[in-house]
């Protein structure tokens, strides 16, 4: 997908940061399928792929995998209401983007830009971003391969009656959605242009984020401090970068979205069904997976 650009000398290089290669991907995931026959709450539509990609985005650890494959349909339930109509995103006329640059950084990283794009607070709703990032969460499982996502937050045009709209709490399931049922790993979100009510503005940031995730912002003064952490190259011309303009890679996503528009509209029943659920899955953690999972290494963060 060239939205997406993987070349294979940057897989090869994400499964070395690793340390895996595909004899032993192949192995993860014929164990996570095993696993997922004992899983009757778990829907039929677990793939090789997504199983690969997920596996991926928890760093090849297999329980930890089954624990985020299980969020990934069990969050998409509970929420279902935030994957509603995500066929009917149409990324070019958002009033706010999310918008994946198409090549990996040479850190191997995937940049999202997010920043308004219509400025007129009465066509700003953020839901409407939640569903166009939910959005691009799909696509991206499908297609995508990094180590991590760094998120440019350019607050450009953002008045306080933006903000005023701004819901600590949807903002808060969205952020469960992206890491925890998407596994989506933010390893950076750096801050352009903020106003001078920034503080405010960090404030439902510290509400709605892991502090984890909070701890990594960063507050850009201009360009030249953005560069030092991501490559000028890398960023659209707005920024300085060759990559494209953002008009037209919103175009292109229109048609991304609308090429997978049957996969989105039957993701929004591909949930888990929770009266299914095993009733010894109560471990807060992982689920019955600490106890009847299967644990190749023990690895310590």
């Amino acid at each position: 997908m060239d939205l997406l650009l993987v070349t294979p000398e940057e897989k090869k290089k994400i499964h070395e940061y690793y340390n895996v290669d595909e004899k032993e991907i192949k192995e993860d995931v014929m164990m996570i399928k095993s696993w997922k026959e004992k899983q009757p709450h778990l829907p039929d539509t677990l793939t090789d792929d997504l199983i690969e990609k997920i596996l991926l985005r928890n760093k090849f650890r297999v329980e930890r995998t089954k624990h985020k494959l299980d969020n990934y349909y069990s969050l998409r339930g509970l929420y279902k209401d935030l994957i509603q109509n995500l066929e009917k995103v149409i990324p070019s006329q958002e009033a706010t983007t999310y918008l994946p640059l198409p090549k990996l950084t040479p850190n191997l990283e995937r940049l999202v830009i997010v920043k308004i794009m219509d400025a007129d607070p009465d066509h700003y709703e953020v839901i409407d971003l939640v569903k166009f990032t939910i959005a691009v969460q799909e696509v991206r499982l499908l297609y995508d391969h990094d180590v991590g996502t760094r998120i440019i937050y350019d607050a450009k045009g953002v008045t306080l009656r933006h903000m005023m709209k701004w819901n600590p709490l949807i903002l808060t399931r969205l952020s469960t959605l992206v890491e925890k049922a998407y596994s989506s790993r933010i390893v950076g979100l750096e801050c352009l242009n903020l106003p001078s009510f920034a503080n405010k503005m960090m404030a439902i940031f510290k509400l709605a984020l892991r502090p984890k995730l909070y701890d990594r912002i960063m507050i850009h003064e201009n360009l030249e401090s953005l560069y030092k952490v991501v490559p000028k190259e890398y960023l659209t011309s707005e920024y300085g970068g060759t990559v494209g303009t953002i008009p037209d890679l919103l175009k292109k996503w229109d048609k991304a979205i609308e090429s997978h528009k049957d996969y989105l509209e039957k993701s929004y029943e591909s949930v888990s069904l929770e009266h299914l659920r095993p009733v010894d899955m109560t471990d807060e953690k992982y689920g019955a997976f600490g106890v009847d999972g299967t644990f190749k290494k023990l690895a310590i963060d």
